[in-house]
């Protein structure tokens, strides 16, 4: 143990390895939060932490707070406040003392390892500029989105809220209900204050980090909110990262109704029980419980979505027709994207289910409440 440490303090050699592992990582399309998923899916805490202590020492050289795009700079925030011991290492004059000042007990087998799995990380699609595109100080972006209205967004978290700790199913269809209204219609207004000729929202995607159990069943609830509205998804079954594609104020409504869906149906799942089965048979009730639930949802979705729009479109005295095409717009620009980034993709295939599960799931999706809108467009 004690040559392992002396070996990485005086061989340079690994720790600029790690580094260029992770800066090639990052070239490659991944971003901070990335990195730190596929690493905690293939390794134990201790690497996490170290992970989290190079990609803070990282940032740190690289000036990422005033260079890296705002989403970089978020997901190096959260690390920061979910891993305070390897913040502490980043203050360091280089990596191997601060690795050594908040992991004494490290081993060069330990950072070989990290760096060989961020060597063999494949290609992602690149969402936002790389180190190696960033201006020398971050300037503020024209075709960036406006802000969402947090007033708005704050409502609807109220709502979520109330709808996720509630054990009465009416009281949770009504705060779904207005939630629903309340997000649909300010997409609407978001769409008509663009105007019929002017250019759409900008475009771009983010990532979702998805964790066992039952990870196809989560991303389907994910793919049928998407479908519902007009966000697109596509899912990395290696690496267990799927990427949503849509306007920001959309990705993060979508984000934001996942959440809350997935803590609904899991409470539902839980409530089923598992009529009575044991082992690989409870198993497989609980992931067709979770399939039924998620293609109700979807149901549910798109019908509240022609609801609220057409609502919308009469409190704004203007006829559908007129705003139909204003809508598919961003739809078409959400497409447009999404096959930029993702030309080669492939549909999944379903598989048989147990029935029970199945329609047990779709009877408890209705009366979960489905309180955010998101405008995604998936086929």
């Amino acid at each position: 143990m004690r040559s392992d440490r002396t070996h990485v303090r005086s061989d340079g050699l690994n720790e600029h390895s790690l580094l260029a592992e992770l800066g090639g990582a990052y070239e490659r399309g991944w971003q901070p939060a990335d990195v730190l998923h596929v690493t905690a899916r293939s390794s134990g805490p201790s690497d996490v932490a170290l992970t989290a202590a190079t990609m803070l020492f990282d940032a740190q050289i690289r000036r990422a707070a005033e260079r890296a795009p705002v989403e970089w700079v978020r997901q190096l925030d959260e690390i920061t406040r979910r891993h305070p011991r390897p913040a502490h290492a980043a203050g360091a004059p280089t990596l191997a003392d601060g690795l050594f000042r908040a992991f004494p007990d490290v081993t060069r087998f330990e950072i070989e390892g990290l760096a060989f799995t961020w060597k063999y990380l494949p290609s992602f699609a690149i969402l936002t500029p790389p180190p190696s595109r960033w201006p020398s100080v971050r300037s503020g972006d024209p075709s960036a989105p406006a802000p969402p209205d947090t007033r708005i967004l704050e409502r609807i978290r109220a709502l979520l809220s109330k709808a996720e700790s509630t054990d009465f199913p009416d009281e949770a269809e009504a705060l779904t209900a207005k939630a629903q209204e309340l997000v649909s219609r300010h997409a609407v207004g978001a769409a008509l204050l663009a105007g019929p000729d002017s250019g759409t929202d900008p475009v771009v995607g983010r990532r979702i980090h998805l964790d066992s159990p039952y990870i196809r069943e989560k991303v389907l609830l994910l793919t049928a909110i998407g479908d519902a509205n007009r966000v697109r998804t596509v899912w990395f079954t290696r690496v267990q990262i799927a990427t949503i594609v849509g306007t920001a104020t959309d990705l993060q409504q979508a984000e934001m109704l996942y959440t809350s869906l997935l803590v609904q149906a899991g409470r539902a799942v839980q409530a089923a029980g598992t009529a009575g089965r044991r082992g690989s048979s409870a198993t497989s009730f609980r992931r067709a419980f979770l399939t039924g639930y998620a293609h109700r949802i979807g149901e549910r979705l798109r019908e509240a979505d022609v609801r609220a729009t057409a609502h919308a479109a009469a409190d704004a005295q203007m006829p559908i027709t007129k705003l139909a095409p204003i809508l598919a717009r961003r739809s078409d620009a959400v497409d447009t994207e999404f096959r930029r980034l993702f030309p080669v993709t492939r549909d999944s295939r379903s598989r048989g289910v147990d029935a029970d599960g199945f329609h047990a799931g779709r009877d408890a999706a209705e009366t979960a409440s489905l309180t955010t809108e998101f405008r995604t467009v998936g086929r």
